[in-house]
């Protein structure tokens, strides 16, 4: 009972990372081990069941002494198991991994030279024909290739090779499980070889197996996945072209890899470990390519973002397009689809028992759910006119999206760094030489430092303030000014007497953490729109992809006589420092919004989360003065601090889960409601500004840094103001991103040399 309970508490260790797992399953394998009689007829496997826990706290803490005792178990339990056990292979394999380990620690030729001869060993004691063999085989590849990368004995290379194609053979013949894994390791090892005498057969051959590992479909997509970007790094220097290939079909995977049936922070994790720069290479190679024209190359890479980046906001976008035609003509099947759809976005996994969604479905449940999803949305485009419901859009659609004025998604890797400018007439790739990779890392570095800097009381704010000048000008000259001078060059920058053109921006990953609406020369002299910046060029409005923005498009709010506002206003939150000008930003909207329901702190209206998203769902303008929280580890559980947050707090998760039928327009007037934290995740887009969209606002108001509380109010106000300098003198949420440029240009004009103040603003969405 004992051992079946540690390997449980290490299992549940191994999903959940918990340490008192960990602990605990050390602790019962060890007393396993002491109440079993001398000659106990599972005494090898208890001590193997040690030997594994003590590897696990190894691989968490790293101390010496836990791989030492791990190996000297081992060791121990191949001594004294007899040669006719059942499991005698199988513990020799295991002594051949525990060394691997303690020479990688020890750097003793001994282990590692230990391990190979037990991994023959356990080759030797496996007849041919049985699928454990193939395993061991691959543990004698691995103890090789260590010993090649530890002693440089291009023997162990040759023999490796040679192992490892016997591996593939016999699993070819057994239809092994794990025959990927073998292919995988196959061609890394030929390239490994490849790379020490650049013999262009070892290459060759590495990228025909993976290639052959990628396209099995049997294969666990996260290996597919690992496989295709391993090929890609081989191809790139000689075919940028099969490259991108290889880094195509990975990206067409990623779903896959975090499908709709796993909890949010699992999707996250997953899709942390490949996402932004798996995209961004593929983007690259393929403008790299050779042997298509420029404009399908750019149409190609423009494919590859879409369907790369914002996976986990396509996803929900696949299910959140408009059902009043389906309510129309197929109630029940809609009833039916909303219902299934809302159970599937509840999400156990969140970050503290505080934030648990009550009677959110268990993984079993939601792998059903999920089931049912797919049969669902079959019987739905089965009937006319809905083929494609649920679908993602097709390219002519997307493509229509730059009716309005072209969309510019940018892109760095390290192998180049282009914008792809859309427009009614097709895709057009513009180069960044200027944005080289390790120099937007630096950037970002400088710019975000300065941020801090600029408003800490021992720091020399002036120079901070300088730097922001100094990077925004840099991103001018590297980024925003080709791209603009692309556009004119496309006619996309007509010279119009009373109104800027529109240009959309989709930065993606590390672009997104700076930004590109304030980039230029603010401390040039003069105004107009010879100036050289972008806030006095063009109107800039922000989206995930194409796609989010053809959502946000879409969406028909419920026809009403008088739209409703709410406003959400903090001047105190429960332990956080208060927000003074909070109030006063109310009293001034007031008058602009006309009757808003007003929720705060106070104990008559107060602004709980549940009070907020009922208010929510029959309003279309939402204003918001408070805190905001932006969760690197986490970004779903960024949030927005109300009356009762400590317990129920408003997330992204939370957000995303809402479906509100007159959103128009919100306003988030707290910080950091647009950063895209979690720098693994970047390319997600997984804030509150996204957040808000994906609720149905097709209009957000979010901030990328801290903003200041006493100028918040000045531009809200502003904001408003503009908003209404319409012929019907009403707020028009249609004006919302010429209503913040005009904002955010007269904030610049009063404060020139303070971009921290000004530059933070953005708008995204329609």
């Amino acid at each position: 009972m004992l051992t079946g309970l540690s390997k449980v508490l290490l299992t549940r260790y191994a999903r959940t990372g918990d340490r008192l797992d960990l602990g605990a399953a050390l602790q019962t394998a060890g007393e396993a081990i002491a109440q079993a009689p001398e000659r106990h007829p599972d005494h090898t496997m208890l001590l193997t069941n040690h030997a594994n826990a003590l590897l696990a706290r190894y691989a968490t803490y790293l101390e010496a002494d836990d791989i030492v005792e791990a190996a000297r178990t081992n060791r121990f339990v191949v001594r004294i198991a007899p040669r006719t056990h059942f499991a005698y292979a199988r513990y020799l394999c295991n002594a051949c991994e525990v060394l691997r380990l303690l020479f990688a620690h020890t750097k003793n030729p001994e282990d590692v030279n230990e391990a190979i001869e037990y991994g023959y060993q356990a080759v030797r004691a496996t007849p041919a024909g049985d699928p454990e063999r193939t395993i061991y085989q691959i543990g004698l590849v691995q103890a090789l290739r260590d010993r090649f990368d530890g002693l440089g004995d291009f023997g162990d290379l040759d023999e490796a090779v040679a192992v490892c194609r016997a591996a593939a053979r016999g699993a070819a013949q057994l239809d092994h499980p794990d025959q990927a894994t073998v292919m995988s390791v196959l061609g890394s090892v030929l390239q490994q070889r490849f790379e020490r005498d650049g013999t262009t057969e070892d290459r060759d051959e590495a990228l025909g197996v993976w290639e052959r590992t990628v396209a099995m479909r049997t294969a666990l997509p996260l290996l597919r996945v690992g496989t295709a970007r391993l090929a890609a790094e081989l191809a790139a220097p000689s075919d940028p072209g099969r490259a991108a290939r290889f880094l195509e079909q990975a990206i067409l995977l990623l779903p896959e890899v975090a499908p709709r049936r796993l909890r949010r922070g699992d999707q996250q994790r997953a899709l942390g470990a490949h996402g932004d720069r798996l995209t961004a290479d593929a983007i690259a190679l393929a403008l790299s390519g050779t042997g298509v024209s420029a404009p399908e190359r750019a149409s190609r890479a423009l494919r590859l973002a879409e369907a790369g980046r914002a996976i986990l906001l396509a996803q929900s976008l696949d299910v959140r397009g408009d059902v009043t035609e389906l309510r129309e003509q197929h109630p029940d099947l809609a009833r039916e689809f909303v219902a299934l759809r809302n159970r599937l976005d509840q999400d156990t996994d969140t970050v503290g028992a505080s934030a648990a969604v009550p009677g959110a479905p268990s993984h079993s449940a939601r792998l059903r759910l999920a089931k049912e999803m797919e049969v669902l949305l079959g019987r739905i485009r089965a009937h006319d006119g809905f083929a494609r419901f649920g679908l993602p859009p097709t390219f002519d659609e997307l493509a229509a999206q730059a009716d309005r004025g072209p969309v510019v998604t940018l892109n760095v890797s390290r192998h180049r760094s282009d914008a792809l400018i859309l427009t009614p007439d097709g895709v057009t790739a513009c180069p960044l030489p200027g944005l080289a990779f390790e120099e937007v890392v630096r950037r970002i570095g400088q710019f975000h430092l300065a941020l801090v800097a600029a408003t800490a009381p021992d720091a020399d704010r002036i120079a901070a303030q300088g730097m922001l000048h100094e990077v925004l000008e840099w991103l001018w000259e590297a980024a925003a000014e080709p791209v603009l001078t692309a556009l004119d060059a496309l006619s996309q920058l007509p010279d119009r007497q009373n109104a800027l053109p529109h240009v959309w921006w989709a930065p993606g990953g590390m672009l997104g953490l700076l930004p590109l609406h304030a980039a230029g020369f603010h401390r040039d002299p003069g105004r107009g729109q010879g100036r050289r910046t972008v806030l006095d060029r063009v109107v800039s409005s922000y989206t995930p992809t194409v796609r989010a923005l053809r959502h946000a498009r879409a969406r028909r709010p419920a026809a009403t006589d008088r739209p409703r506002s709410l406003i959400v206003s903090m001047p105190t939150t429960p332990g956080h420092a208060p927000l003074p000008h909070a109030a006063e930003e109310t009293d001034r909207l007031r008058a602009v919004l006309k009757d808003p329901v007003v929720l705060g702190a106070s104990e008559e209206r107060p602004a709980t989360t549940a009070a907020v998203l009922a208010q929510l769902e029959h309003c279309a303008f939402a204003h918001f003065a408070c805190h905001g929280i932006s969760e690197l580890t986490d970004p779903s559980q960024s949030k927005l601090l109300l009356q009762d947050h400590a317990e129920t707090p408003l997330t992204v998760s939370a957000l995303s889960r809402a479906d509100l039928a007159h959103a128009q327009l919100a306003y988030l007037s707290a910080c950091r409601t647009a950063h895209p934290g979690n720098p693994r995740l970047l390319g997600e887009a997984i804030h509150l500004t996204s957040a808000f969209q994906l609720a149905g606002f097709s209009h957000v108001i979010g901030t990328m840094w801290t903003i200041d509380d006493r100028l918040a109010a000045d531009v809200a106000e502003s904001f408003y103001t503009h908003l209404a300098d319409g012929p019907t003198g009403t707020p028009d949420p249609a004006r919302a991103a010429t209503a913040l440029h005009r904002t955010v240009k007269d904030t610049r004009d009063r404060f020139p040399a303070a971009p921290s103040l000004w530059a933070g603003y953005l708008h995204s969405g329609a």
